[in-house]
């Protein structure tokens, strides 16, 4: 074994001389921070004086420390900020200083953010974002190289850091997620070959075995479709090939119940294909929790790093997922881990359903034409940043369906409501719109009595209770619905047209019809006037009846015709007069009968 001397190094940034401590204790855990603590004779001075101690506090505050750990030609390296320092007393007087901090992970942790990528996939969302941090040494871009490969059409970070994005996306799609010590990790884990024999270089080992349900079943809606997309699996199909997680997945018939109907209802898969992975994913990540094993290593282990375990004539292949590097006094070693199974096929800490919860919120309408015609609209919110427009979304309306509904799609630059299905923060759809301080409602009045519609270029149906109705547009067609007057008026500017099979007209008290030009009547069969009282017709120029068929009148009372000028009658075939009692012919002069053969009067 190693001296105690090069088992455990401390270099902190600002310090040149070597570092002696006592109590370390550095802890990591995959999809987490690491954070480390140890107390440190920062000088040899027997007393310290109160402005040295100032001094060491302004010089070390936010310094870079790394721990190196060797034991038997293995190294490993890791660093950290510290990001707290407390004075040490002993009988009174400054000691030293009780040093505590994080890895570098707290970089990408220092606020949340909200955006949305579009069309990319998690190793490009994970290279943008670890980009971001300005030292250049905290990712290798070889290292970020997740195995869920699909592009996302959007995929939005809510109100999150950058460190808990990335954490939610490792446990959503099944993906290692972890900081080495030196450089983050995402998607793969490290193989190595290092073997702890169990009572020689480990002590302390344990199992800890777990009868975990894999039963998972979801359920959810294609929109595109409009169809119900489902599936489910008792076990998963991917287990781990070691002993103890094999016997939980043979157990599982011991704590659940045949039959997967009545499954949890998901809003996250879009479609069959989603559902399916979620259900593969959610299934694997419990697999993984079915067996622990922990024990107290000499040899240091990396976080993400697979090792072996010899124990007598039983050999395990494990995965470290957490562990803690102690060193008691200066240069020791030790270090206390837990592991899974090597060849789990998704981590312990996968949940399928882990989704950014998000609340309704106001938003600008930034297009409206939608390339699948269903109405759809996209929206940029009112987030601090650039990336802040979304994918195409849904509007809810009041009736909708194939061939019928009620259709209003908003229009660019309004300012809608959006809502979340689930308050998920990946499905948005619109609730509905708003007015505000520059985009005023026009039937605004003070009692409320005003309600209506008004389309962006002047189409106006407008309701004012105990007033009327009003229905228009720009051109000045108008129908005009009076409560008031109990009358209605229909104004059109050029031509009025009406087509139907049967046409009736009730008057009950007076009509009058005014043409100011021409009117023109056409009937195909016949016409029928029934006048009650007196009919009069007034005719300004000349009066033309033609009548192709018979023409008869049947007056009960008398009939007086008057001709101010010359009048004539003449009848083809005959001309008869007929009555029952005299006819009288009076003229102020003479009168005339000719006759073209003889003439008989009686």
């Amino acid at each position: 074994m190693s001296k105690f001397s090069e088992q455990v190094h401390i270099t902190i940034e600002g310090f040149s001389q070597n570092v002696i401590y006592y109590n370390l204790e550095l802890y990591q855990k995959m999809a987490d921070h690491h954070y480390f603590s140890f107390f440190w004779q920062y000088t040899g001075k027997p007393i310290i004086a109160p402005q040295d101690q100032e001094k060491a506090f302004s010089n070390y505050m936010g310094s870079e420390v790394i721990f190196t750990f060797k034991v038997k030609g293995i190294r490993l390296m890791s660093k950290g900020r510290i990001t707290k320092l407390g004075s040490v007393d002993l009988n009174g007087s400054p000691a030293g200083l009780h040093v505590t901090g994080t890895s570098h992970t707290i970089a990408i942790d220092d606020m949340p953010k909200s955006r949305i990528f579009h069309e990319k996939n998690l190793q490009q969302i994970g290279v943008e974002i670890l980009s971001e941090e300005s030292s250049g040494e905290f990712y290798q871009r070889e290292t970020i190289v997740p195995t869920y490969t699909k592009e996302f059409k959007c995929k939005t970070q809510y109100n999150e850091t950058n460190f808990n994005f990335l954490k939610r996306l490792s446990a959503r799609y099944a993906q290692w997620f972890y900081f080495d010590g030196m450089r983050m990790q995402f998607g793969k884990i490290k193989n190595t070959e290092i073997k702890l024999i169990n009572e020689s270089s480990l002590h302390n080992f344990s199992i800890e075995a777990n009868l975990v349900s894999h039963k998972t079943s979801f359920s959810g809606y294609d929109y595109s479709s409009a169809s119900i997309i489902k599936n489910g699996a008792e076990k998963t199909a991917e287990g781990s090939q070691d002993r103890f997680a094999s016997l939980a997945v043979f157990k599982q018939p011991y704590i659940v119940r045949p039959g997967l109907e009545n499954g949890a209802y998901t809003g996250d898969a879009q479609n069959k294909e989603e559902i399916d992975e979620m259900v593969k994913m959610q299934t694997a990540g419990r697999d993984a929790n079915s067996i622990f094993y922990s024990g107290t290593s000499y040899l240091p282990l990396g976080l993400g790093q697979t090792f072996y375990i010899e124990n007598k004539n039983v050999e395990h292949h494990l995965l470290a997922v957490e562990i803690s590097h102690l060193s008691e006094v200066n240069g020791n070693y030790t270090c206390v881990f837990k592991a899974i199974p090597a060849d789990v096929a998704a981590p312990h800490y996968t949940d399928a359903n882990a989704f950014a919860p998000a609340e309704s919120q106001p938003a600008k309408v930034i297009d409206n034409n939608d390339p699948e015609k269903m109405g759809r609209i996209r929206v940029e919110f009112f987030w601090s940043g650039w990336a802040c427009k979304s994918g195409w979304m849904r509007v809810v309306q009041q009736y909708a369906g194939s061939g019928k509904g009620l259709y209003f799609r908003p229009e660019i630059g309004e300012e809608v409501q959006i809502s979340f299905e689930g308050g998920n923060a990946d499905c948005p759809y619109v609730s509905g719109a708003y007015y505000n301080g520059k985009e005023m409602p026009e039937f605004f009045d003070e009692k409320n009595s005003i309600k209506g519609w008004k389309l962006r270029f002047g189409q106006l149906l407008k309701f004012v209770e105990k007033i009327g109705i009003w229905l228009s547009d720009p051109s000045g067609n108008e129908l005009h619905m009076d409560e008031q007057t109990k009358s209605t008026t229909l104004n059109v500017p050029e031509t009025f047209t009406i087509n139907c099979k049967n046409f009736v007209i009730n008057v009950e008290e007076n009509m009058t019809t005014n043409v100011i030009v021409s009117k023109n009547d056409t009937v195909g069969l016949n016409h029928t006037e029934k006048i009650g009282g007196i009919k009069e017709l007034s005719v300004t120029g000349d009066f033309n009846a033609v009548i192709e068929g018979k023409y008869s009148e049947h007056i009960k009372g008398d009939l007086e015709s008057t001709t101010e000028k010359e009048r004539h009658e003449s009848g083809k075939e005959g001309f008869t007069n007929n009555s029952e009692k005299s006819i009288n012919k009076n003229a102020q002069n003479g009168i005339q009968n000719n006759s073209g053969e003889q003439t008989r009067q009686n």
